[in-house]
């Protein structure tokens, strides 16, 4: 099993700064962020010739681009708009998937039927215009927000254009097992992100510190063998929040990227 980065770790500094960092820490992959304020390392409405370089850029630092990270309201058609601009750009830059949330409100089934609608009228479409892939994490909050909603929404749509994005935290704080439910979705699950837990309180992940894997209490050695029993998946990736707002600064950020593949890297192998 090959490691992701995602580019959020480095949300308050440069595109560059952040390859450098991934690279060196001893990861094989990235998740290119493009989530406005919180990382703003891709935008659309550049030109080709802007692609390619951020491409070559990448390419040159021995990392592929494992997906784009572009988290969005789907249900905000300004939103929605964006989104389906980065799937335009998506092949530019390499990079097979977009990942987001699925959108909506847990338990609402009105908000479940909104989102399946905005993903057969107009984001499966796109995947048929653009090639790029979605991939859909299961999210604290949204319509698609445990097992259970997960396996719904991808039957509902029964479409190879929609994956899943599965993040253990999210599972754990749906007050699910990840390993139980890694291996219920494995045949839906296209990318898969990993950071560790210490609490099920589902006002958020906590501070970075905690979420450092190994410094939480997630079963990181039984999640990592079920993510490596998950046909085609090629790349599981760290994806930490909060640096940028708890002002980390880049040394502090190296050493959260380093720890945390030393520790994934040991997770895996074992």
């Amino acid at each position: 099993m090959k490691l992701g980065c995602g580019t959020l770790l480095y949300g308050a500094y440069s595109l560059e700064r952040a390859l450098d960092g991934i690279r060196d820490a001893g990861f094989d992959a990235i998740e290119l962020d493009a989530l406005g304020g919180m990382a703003d390392h891709l935008q659309p409405g550049h030109d080709d010739a802007h692609y390619a370089a951020v491409r070559q850029a990448i390419e040159a630092r021995g990392l592929a681009v494992e997906s784009i990270g572009a988290s969005t309201n789907l249900l905000n058609p300004e939103a929605r708009a964006r989104f389906i601009a980065l799937m335009e750009v998506a092949p530019k830059v390499g990079a097979p998937f977009l990942t987001t949330g699925s959108g909506g409100k847990s338990n609402d089934e009105a908000s479940f039927e909104a989102v399946l609608a905005v993903f057969r009228e107009e984001l499966i479409p796109a995947v048929e215009r653009t090639g790029t892939r979605l991939s859909i994490k299961p999210h604290v909050g949204s319509a698609a927000f445990n097992t259970g909603t997960a396996l719904r929404f991808m039957a509902e749509l029964d479409t190879d254009a929609v994956r899943l994005n599965f993040d253990s935290s999210h599972i754990y704080r749906a007050h699910e097992d990840p390993v139980t439910s890694i291996r219920a979705l494995a045949a839906y699950i296209g990318t898969g992100r990993i950071r560790d837990m210490f609490t099920r309180d589902i006002q958020g992940p906590g501070p970075v510190e905690k979420q450092i894997p190994g410094h939480g209490n997630l079963d990181l050695r039984g999640i990592a063998n079920e993510f490596k029993q998950v046909p085609g998946l090629e790349y599981v990736t760290l994806e930490i929040v909060g640096a940028k707002q708890e002002g980390l600064s880049e040394a502090q950020v190296d050493a959260v990227v380093t720890e945390s593949c030393r520790n994934l890297r040991a997770a895996f192998a074992a």
